[in-house]
Order: structure tokens, then C-alpha cells, then sequence
């Protein structure tokens, strides 16, 4: 909407100077009545740009912090936590939020939740088969929030987050398919 606006008015502008370029004057027909309106229109719509950057940073930070508390909370929750695991929900879950990022922070966090459900945190092989989550933006939260409670319900079962433990799961059941299969 801005740059029809911006458009529009550059192009009353040419109109204009060309009016007042010429050497018999001809009658404006409320040209600059429309150049004013146009240019009142910009900044009502540079003003209503400013204010959703504004909210959308406000969101960005309340979603941080959110983040934040709700690492700080799981950490407290589940005393067998060590570092390493906290950081790898920490990677996961990230309080970095930027809007400005082609790919959103719903995305990422939703990738990187499943990626976790489907490795260390699997409880059968069936659920261990990764497939790589397209990042796409999701309609709604519904399907984040769900993977957020099972991410959260598996490690108050004792999950663990850890990589080398998907490898060794990994490593034993290809142990396993190769025994059955001699």
C-alpha cells in the first residue's frame, strides 16, 4: 500500500512540475490538493508501519522472555538435568527470536522439537525414522504446542537429551539387524 502511494504521488509530482515548466500556465484541477492528500496518506501509513515494528518487537521480546523462564523452569523441574542437556534444549528452544529472519521462530523451535522426539527422546525404533521437517509457516500453534507437552511429558519419564545416546541407540539396533538377520 505504501509503494502505490509512493508511486502515486511521485507521479502527481511529474504532473505538477510539468504544469509549472510550461510557459502558459494552465489551471492545476485540484493537482495540488491531490499531492497533499497523497503525501498525508504516506505518512499515516509510515506511522502504522513504525507502530506494527514496534508491536512485532515487543512480541519478539515477551516471547524471549517466555523462553527463558520456561528453560529456567524445565531445568528446575527435572533435577537429573545436567549442562549438556540443558543446552541442547536450550539450542532446541531457543529465546532467540528475530523476526526479521526469513525462516520464523515457531518453525525452527517446532524442526528442531520434532528432531529431538524422533531421536534421543524416541521410545520406539517406529518413531526413530528421521525425516527431515520441512520449515514452513504454520497456520496455527496447535501443532508446537503439542510437540512442546511431549517433549515436556518424556522428560519427566527420565528422557535424556543427549546425541550420544540416539547414537548408541542407533549402534545397538543395527547390531540387533544384523544378528537377526545372520
Amino acid at each position: 500500500m505504501l509503494a502505490q502511494r509512493a508511486q502515486q504521488f511521485r507521479a502527481i509530482q511529474r504532473r505538477l512540475l510539468t504544469r509549472f515548466k510550461d510557459k502558459t500556465p494552465t489551471p492545476l484541477q485540484n493537482m495540488d490538493t491531490l499531492l497533499e492528500g497523497t503525501y498525508q496518506q504516506i505518512l499515516a501509513l509510515a506511522d502504522a508501519d513504525l507502530q506494527t515494528t514496534k508491536a512485532l518487537e515487543d512480541a519478539d521480546h515477551t516471547l524471549s522472555t517466555a523462553t527463558k523462564l520456561l528453560l529456567t523452569l524445565v531445568k528446575l523441574w527435572c533435577p537429573a538435568m545436567d549442562d549438556k542437556q540443558a543446552a541442547v534444549l536450550q539450542s532446541c528452544l531457543t529465546p532467540d527470536v528475530n523476526s526479521a529472519d526469513d525462516v520464523g521462530w515457531e518453525e525452527m523451535v517446532d524442526a528442531s522439537i520434532t528432531m529431538l522426539l524422533r531421536t534421543c527422546l524416541a521410545k520406539t525404533t517406529k518413531e526413530q525414522s528421521v525425516i527431515a521437517a520441512s520449515l514452513k509457516l504454520p497456520s496455527d500453534t496447535t501443532k508446537l504446542k503439542k510437540h512442546i507437552a511431549l517433549l515436556l511429558e518424556r522428560l519427566s519419564k527420565g528422557g535424556t537429551l543427549s546425541l550420544n545416546t540416539f547414537s548408541e541407540k542407533q549402534s545397538q539396533r543395527n547390531k540387533d539387524q544384523i544378528e537377526s538377520g545372520s
